[in-house]
């Protein structure tokens, strides 16, 4: 027997699509989507979500979808953004770092260079920015960044923290943190489990309150998902799946990005072609379902609802409920 995809059919009545114009919002009643080229990273931050784009702008969601506030900043061109209780921080690909608190009026952080910005995170009221040949620079929101002492090789695409520890990887398998800012461990993925493990090329690193999660691709090719407690020994987590006919499968694609629902204690993994997989507590309950036709680029989320975002400015909120 067919089984039913129950986001499917609950999509149609519970999810609000945003259309962008150039990075301005409308809203429509028959989730009609503007159709333009650009990706927009986005974060939860106070009870909603903000969002950054490439021609300066900067966003606030409400929690419900609703555009609260927009502004831009000229000749800047962000490409991520960070966010934690108190404070937004949004970097640009010359080095170039805005950040604001609730009231949204953005100061710039003297990053000392003009290097692209891979990444960033907010730990312990610091800022942390990732670049290219194992560059970390950390320092509070109105002081100079500084090298952070940490000895890596690769180039660092992502970073992730929460109140105790704040981790990051690079493209040569390197996985790197620390409690403090100040004394880093660094471990050669690669290195250590030659032998055991294929090795691996992380894109993404997702810290939660108990748990760690990196994603990324083995030298065949193949989608990998790895799962710590404390960041020094790694499990490995099978990517079978259920599809929505009922039949299991093996993921045989990277993830484009990870997300922790808390709500429901699963991760999710944004798949192409519009597609989310569920990752729970089992390891024998993994589910693939069909989101949307739009190609999905990133994802956030807050207590009550999911937002993805992707091509074409693309943008739906999903109630969590459904997942």
């Amino acid at each position: 027997m067919k089984r039913r995809n129950p986001i499917s059919k609950l999509l149609q009545p519970l999810v609000l699509v945003v259309a962008c114009f150039g990075f301005g919002f409308s809203f429509s009643s028959d989730f009609y989507v503007e159709k333009k080229s650009e990706t927009i990273p986005v974060t939860a931050f106070g009870d909603g979500f903000a969002a950054v784009s490439k021609n300066g702008s900067i966003k606030r969601i409400s929690a419900d979808g609703k555009l609260v506030q927009s502004q831009a900043i000229q000749n800047v061109t962000f490409n991520t953004v960070a966010a934690s209780e108190k404070y937004l921080v949004a970097a640009a690909n010359d080095g170039t770092i805005y950040y604001a608190k609730e009231d949204c009026v953005f100061k710039p952080i003297h990053s000392g260079t003009v290097k692209n910005v891979n990444c960033l995170t907010l730990f312990k009221n610091k800022v942390l920015a990732g670049y290219n040949s194992g560059e970390l620079r950390i320092g509070s929101l109105d002081e100079k960044l500084e090298f952070a002492n940490v000895e890596l090789t690769g180039n660092i695409l992502s970073l992730s923290s929460n109140e105790a520890y704040c981790y990051g990887l690079t493209n040569h398998g390197e996985i790197f943190y620390t409690s403090n800012g100040t004394e880093w461990n660094v471990i050669d993925f690669n290195e250590m489990y030659k032998g055991y493990y294929q090795t691996c090329t992380f894109s993404k690193i997702l810290v939660t309150q108990n748990q760690i999660a990196v994603v990324g691709e083995n030298t065949d090719g193949e989608p990998v998902l790895y799962f710590s407690s404390k960041g020094s020994v790694w499990t490995e987590r099978p990517l079978i799946y259920t599809d929505e006919e009922g039949f299991k499968a093996k993921l045989n694609e990277i993830p484009r990005d990870i997300f922790y629902d808390t709500t429901h204690d699963q991760y999710l993994l944004l798949m192409e072609h519009g597609r989310l997989m569920t990752i729970p507590s089992c390891s024998h309950c993994h589910q693939l379902y069909k989101i949307t036709e739009a190609e999905i680029q990133a994802i956030s989320g807050n207590d009550k609802n999911i937002i993805l975002v992707g091509e074409n400015d693309y943008v739906e909120l999903i109630n969590t409920d459904l997942l």
